[in-house]
């Protein structure tokens, strides 16, 4: 036949590849329009209203007035009229292998004997889906975790595979100058290296798992001094720009922090703490175009819990896993005979909870002199709750004197930088990645508007708040219950129907009914009852019913209240609630 011939066979082969070939490519998805919405713009540039926003594939195409973007026939429109369009929020200063919760740093309070901390690092690692989906929950589309076990690689791969997850950029195991007992593991978060040769050897061994960046631990002991480690750091640094690794530093007093800025670092995180910056150290920062990362908020959240006094925000409320809000008012029922020594002091005796009020006076300080700042919040440290705790992290910088724009600026181009992602993120123009939030309200205006989140898109995918992470009626229950731990009033009646209906078990008329009536019953109580703590001994839930055994301790009468209280959740609220004692 004709096309037996070898020439005409590969034509035909060539055809045939190029047929199956062009049939198995994946469809490119339709072009997307945000229509409607006003763009704010974190550089200080006036916002853009009655926008379009084109994106095509995962990249912002066009940005202008709606009139004067073309969209392309065939291209998802989507109605944002009322809304407010600004670039992905980005979290600066994270570490996954820790949860938030009372159990994650055993060298902070040690209760390994109660929850051993094996326990706490399988529960991090199994909930890893849950937590990437908080974030994008709370619109922050980028993180920069901080150092951890080079189990960490592995979490950035697994982001990079997960759909509802944050881009994640990562490092390894601290490289310290001191190494706790307590978190040494078969993989520990953090290596302590004695000699400059070790620490280049650290450098080398991250290095072979492409880390984003390089994290020192610089600790100066009790009768130490700075320049006794500085062979270490500067070994650490020359290692790692030797291979084109930017140097990040976790040094919180003046002259630590000065040490390392003039040994090369790139970025100071945590703030200076411990006294006033002075002319000299902000003229270093500047020269040396030094990144600066707060975090005001992690000794605020460390302080409350061992003493607790905790305060959530409504944001740590709603958003926020239940069980680890829920793990840090254990201290009220362990016994104080298993409470550290070293922390029984602050428990039995608390002092007023302190604002970072140096730390915050140096980051004004640094603001004005130019020098670059990202929001970064240190979540998973003990009452710093993984995504939700940014909005109290904002909240502490506003008090120190950024403006709601100034802080915006730091949540995006400033967590760009520290991404490395400078050409990607940051702004919502032309060429960007698009990943952006919508809010209901103008953050402008008021920083806490940030919390109100309509639509995220991240790499061009949209996802709707309710959708990333659904509320099972244990967790919804949870909350009530952390609600009454926290004596939070508005919290607590938040978690109830308007109608809702209070029984004891076996009668039909309630005892209790509506919002209003939880209000008034529940004021007072909760400002008398200062120690009170619900501890849930055992739990049953069956399709939308929560039964709980509750032991009840810290009311004002001293009693110990044992009960049984059978929860019926509706469109994720509690709808009726049964009451045995």
């Amino acid at each position: 036949m004709k096309w037996e011939t070898p020439l005409n066979r590969d034509i035909l082969l060539c055809l045939f590849f190029l047929f199956t070939s062009a049939a198995a490519a994946p469809a490119q998805p339709a072009p997307l329009a945000l229509v409607g919405g006003t763009v704010v713009h974190p550089d200080g540039s006036p916002s853009l209203e009655d926008s379009a926003v084109l994106i095509e594939g995962n990249r912002i195409a066009r940005v202008g007035r709606r009139k004067t973007v073309e969209i392309p026939e065939g291209a998802e429109v989507i109605r944002v009229d009322g809304k407010w369009i600004l670039p992905g929020l980005i979290d600066a200063h994270i570490h996954f292998f820790q949860s938030g919760g009372l159990y994650t740093r055993p060298d902070v309070i040690d209760l390994r004997k109660r929850v051993p901390y094996e326990k706490e690092l399988a529960r991090i690692d199994a909930d890893l889906p849950d937590t990437f989906a908080r974030y994008l929950r709370c619109g922050i589309t980028s993180v920069a975790d901080m150092g951890g076990p080079f189990w960490n690689f592995t979490v950035r791969d697994l982001a990079r595979k997960t759909l509802a997850a944050p881009r994640v950029a990562v490092t390894g195991p601290l490289i310290s100058t001191y190494q706790p007992a307590a978190l040494t593991t078969g993989d520990p978060p953090i290596l302590e290296v004695k000699t400059a040769r070790e620490a280049r050897d650290l450098v080398r061994r991250q290095a072979e798992h492409e880390p984003d960046y390089i994290k020192i631990w610089f600790i100066v002991q009790k009768g130490e001094t700075p320049a006794e480690h500085m062979p270490v750091i500067r070994a650490v640094v020359e290692e790692s720009h030797r291979r084109s690794l930017r140097v990040i530093v976790h040094a919180t007093e003046l002259e630590t922090a000065r040490a390392a800025a003039g040994a090369g670092i790139d970025v100071l995180v945590h703030s200076v703490f411990d006294r006033d910056v002075d002319d000299a150290f902000l003229d270093l920062l500047t020269r040396r175009n030094i990144l600066y990362i707060p975090t005001l908020m992690v000794h605020e959240s460390y302080f409350e819990v061992l003493s607790q006094q905790i305060r959530l925000t409504p944001a740590e409320h709603r958003f926020a896993d239940p069980q680890v809000i829920s793990s840090l008012f254990d201290l009220r029922g362990i016994p104080v005979k298993e409470v550290p020594e070293r922390r029984r002091g602050l428990l039995q005796t608390p002092r007023p909870v302190p604002e970072p009020e140096i730390a915050m006076k140096n980051l004004k300080r640094v603001w004005d002199a130019g020098i670059p700042v990202a929001m970064g919040t240190d979540a998973g440290n003990i009452g710093t709750p993984h995504a939700a705790c940014m909005y109290r992290e904002m909240e502490l910088m506003q008090k120190a004197g950024l403006s709601p724009r100034d802080i915006l600026r730091a949540a995006t181009l400033g967590g760009a930088r520290m991404m490395g992602l400078e050409k990607d993120l940051g702004e919502v123009k032309q060429g960007m990645l698009a990943d952006l939030v919508v809010l209901d309200a103008d953050p402008s205006k008021d920083i806490q508007n940030v919390s109100r989140v309509h639509l995220v898109l991240k790499d061009g995918k949209i996802f709707r708040p309710e959708a990333l992470v659904k509320e099972t009626p244990a967790d919804i229950v949870q909350r009530e219950v952390n609600a009454y731990n926290a004596r939070d009033l508005e919290a607590f009646v938040a978690t109830y129907s308007p109608d809702v209906k209070f029984y004891h078990l076996g009668e039909t008329r309630p005892f209790l009914t509506g919002r209003e009536e939880i209000r008034k019953r529940y004021a007072d109580f909760f400002l008398r009852a200062t120690k009170l703590h619900c501890e849930i001994t055992s739990r049953i839930v069956q399709g939308n019913h929560v039964i709980d055994q509750e032991k009840v301790t810290g009311r004002p009468d001293g009693k110990t209240i044992h009960a049984v209280l059978a929860y019926e959740v509706k469109d994720g609220l509690i709808n009726q609630v049964w009451f045995v004692k």
